[in-house]
């Protein structure tokens, strides 16, 4: 909290020292951590490696308690710090999986816009797609935060930071769409059609809603790349990326990363299309070049060129 970390790492990190200390106490432990001790720590995390076959989940996870274990050190709370004790497992580097140009393209000329529910996720993709918001910031929206007029909206990201961001002409269409077909009082900008709540409940799209929505699109259009709700930033980031040019400060500003290097993967993304079209385009002069000209290939006025004649030499 010191740190002014979102409210979804916070409740993170709660929640794994609480699993920390449910571990410490089911081996008996005081729970005092001046009675902390290297073996504690290595038997947790002997415990993560049975518990979370993802080496994703137990770095989270032991992020967490080296964190901790620094900041008692630096308050002075124990004499000893153990942060170096813990040993986070080596991640494998994943390049981020935007969806590829076919079937973006196949998304945004047939997401269905009839009822109520259809708007609502037309508008939800296509502002996803168009701004590169994380689906928490565009679930944390409300109607107000809209202009009435103009693309420039601002949302807030990780650690309360507000940036600009900018929709483009299609998905402020589907964002007006959307809020006319409303008859709610709800005051968010995304909500919940779900037949079952009562008049009273709090009608805001969850990011489990969400996920739903984009599955239920998914198996309806065929657009098979379209995992998750973070895939359309993955697009809006390289997409930005390849028609600026690889402006990476600019790619960075939009998406509200704090560091540079997060968007590495983004420029790898980039560089292999880059790679694949020359190879494409390689390919296809190659293949002209080796096929012979066919006897119209002259344009029309044009004399064929003559062939040289051989003359006998003279005697």
């Amino acid at each position: 909290m010191e740190a002014n970390r979102s409210p979804n790492t916070v409740r993170a990190y709660r929640g794994e020292l609480r699993r920390f200390a449910g571990f410490l106490a089911a081996r008996g432990h005081s729970l005092r951590m001046d009675e902390l001790g290297r073996d504690d720590l290595r038997a947790y995390q002997r415990h993560l490696a049975e518990r979370l076959p993802s080496p994703a989940s137990r770095a989270r996870a032991l992020v967490t308690i080296r964190s901790w274990l620094r900041w008692l050190a630096r308050e002075e709370l124990v004499e000893v710090d153990l942060s170096n004790a813990v040993t986070l497992p080596r991640l494998e580097q994943r390049l981020p999986r935007p969806l590829p140009p076919e079937e973006l393209a196949r998304l945004l000329r047939s997401l269905p816009s009839g009822t109520p529910l259809e708007k609502r996720d037309r508008a939800l993709v296509l502002f996803l797609i168009s701004t590169g918001c994380r689906i928490s910031e565009a679930l944390m929206l409300d109607r107000t935060d809209i202009p009435r007029e103009g693309n420039r909206l601002v949302v807030t990201g990780k650690g309360a930071k507000q940036r600009s961001v900018y929709l483009t002409a299609d998905a402020r269409a589907a964002l007006d769409d959307y809020l006319q077909s409303r008859e709610d009082p709800s005051l968010a900008l995304f909500v919940n059609y779900d037949r079952s709540r009562r008049p009273g409940d709090d009608r805001r799209l969850t990011a489990a809603g969400a996920r739903h929505i984009v599955r239920r699109l998914r198996r309806q259009l065929g657009t098979w790349s379209f995992r998750s709700p973070h895939v359309a930033r993955h697009t809006a980031a390289t997409t930005l990326l390849e028609v600026t040019g690889g402006d990476v400060r600019l790619v960075q500003e939009v998406l509200g990363h704090a560091n540079l290097n997060t968007l590495q993967g983004y420029t790898r993304v980039v560089d292999a299309r880059k790679v694949e079209a020359y190879r494409r385009y390689q390919e296809h002069l190659a293949a002209g070049l080796g096929e012979p000209p066919s006897d119209d290939s002259t344009r029309e006025g044009e004399e064929h060129p003559r062939s040289p004649v051989t003359r006998p030499a003279p005697r």
